[in-house]
């Protein structure tokens, strides 16, 4: 049996996600597909737009076997720990046999070459990258010109061949969420010695933050969710999202289901109002300086897109901002040190078979019933369960106060089971 794996957040799922899980089953043969994905919070710092086991749901019933969940830390962390922690997560299972994902440069080589110096990070290169971020460079673009200027000065003649060729599209490579997405899981596989095989399929359509929809096209998430937050018209949908995800995102739009980040202003704004600079250090992605900024500029709050975007500098991305809110909003202080148990979302009434060689072959637990994991997990385990479950507590506290629909405890969730 092979077996794909998938990181993903499927906020919501679309065309091109179908595309993707397609090609793994129909160019790479996969039997089955495996998919890591974000809870109800998302990577970006934002809650997710529809809640996880309607997302889960999605991509069962649109190709995926089985939908794992990532830990809320380590959905909501920096691109590195996300895809260390995604990587983990399916290497920890014991039948990956290849992570698939999406990029702009659709070619596996660079990217892993890339990835092998970043895990290395010769002396060379650490230097250039240090005196990049002192002359106030943001650290993306930091870290992008000291790999331009070390491999043209310093790659040894021969340990990257052909990558002194490709050396002038490095600004390009780096500068595109998906590639950069897609080195870290390299570097990922790269340190966990893992046998997974990495595999990229090009991105088609719009780019990542593109908010353009037409025809012929695969539109991102990005459009998608600007289309539900202006109320614009949802005709397009059908083109855009697979009939069986778009049955249930009909469903949720028609009773008001969509969270945005504006939905949780109030809460954020409590919060901010109880924090001093010295307690905003403990969180995660918050440093001194952000600290104090947040205290300085918190009485011109007047929403979570609206106080990111003040906080935003020329060093600090609006991205981070917001990952960093979302850390104080939910009281998370640290990235997972390591992925403990695999948390299924739903699974394929079919992929018995998978479930039982994951059981044979899994050196972690898998927790169906969150109920019983204190009987199996250990202290550190539990600790990041129940993390994620307040986390989704509170989006499901939201939801409920959007909706009227009655609150349903993290516990109390069933999981999704498709035919």
């Amino acid at each position: 049996m092979k077996t794909a794996g998938i990181i993903a957040e499927y906020n919501p799922f679309h065309a091109g996600h179908l595309y993707q899980l397609e090609y793994t089953r129909e160019k790479l043969g996969a039997d089955m597909v495996i998919v890591a994905m974000s809870g109800d919070y998302v990577q970006r710092g934002t809650p997710a737009l529809l809640p996880k086991h309607v997302r889960a749901e999605m991509a069962l019933r649109c190709g995926a076997d089985l939908v794992l969940e990532l830990p809320v830390a380590a959905a909501t962390a920096s691109a590195e720990f996300f895809a260390g922690c995604g990587v983990e997560l399916l290497d920890s299972l014991g039948v990956v046999d290849f992570l698939c994902f999406g990029s702009e440069a659709g070619e596996i080589k660079n990217l892993q070459m890339l990835a092998e110096i970043l895990n290395r990070e010769p002396e060379e290169y650490r230097q250039v990258l240090k005196e990049n971020l002192k002359n106030g460079l943001s650290y993306p673009t930091a870290r992008s010109r000291a790999l331009e200027k070390y491999i043209h000065r310093y790659n040894p003649s021969g340990r990257h061949t052909g990558l002194h060729d490709a050396a002038t599209e490095i600004p390009q490579i780096l500068s595109s969420p998906n590639n950069i997405l897609g080195i870290e899981y390299c570097k990922a596989l790269l340190k966990q010695n893992s046998s997974i095989v990495p595999v990229t399929l090009k991105r088609r359509g719009y780019g990542y933050h593109d908010t353009g929809i037409s025809s012929g096209q695969f539109a991102s998430a990005s459009a998608i969710r600007h289309l539900i937050r202006t109320g614009d018209s949802t005709d397009v949908f059908s083109a855009q999202i697979p009939a069986p995800a778009l049955a249930l995102l009909e469903k949720s739009i028609k009773s008001n289901s969509c969270i945005l980040e504006q939905d949780f202003d109030l809460l954020l704004q409590y919060r901010l109002l109880s924090e001093t600079p010295k307690s905003l250090c403990r969180y995660l992605d918050i440093s001194q300086s952000l600290a104090q900024r947040i205290i300085n500029q918190r009485s011109q709050f007047q929403g979570f897109r609206q106080f990111s975007a003040l906080l935003k500098t020329k060093e600090i991305t609006q991205t981070r901002i917001q990952r960093a809110l979302l850390h104080i909003l939910l009281n998370i202080e640290s990235a997972p040190q390591k992925i403990p148990y695999a948390r299924v979302l739903g699974f394929r009434r079919d992929s018995g078979a998978l479930l039982k060689t994951i059981k044979q072959k899994s050196s972690i637990p898998l927790v169906t019933k969150l109920s019983d994991a204190h009987n199996f997990l250990d202290k550190y385990a539990m600790s990041l369960l129940e993390e994620t479950a307040y986390a989704s507590n509170v989006y499901q506290t939201v939801l409920s106060r959007k909706t009227g629909i009655p609150f349903v405890h993290e516990y109390e969730q069933r999981i999704v089971i498709c035919t």
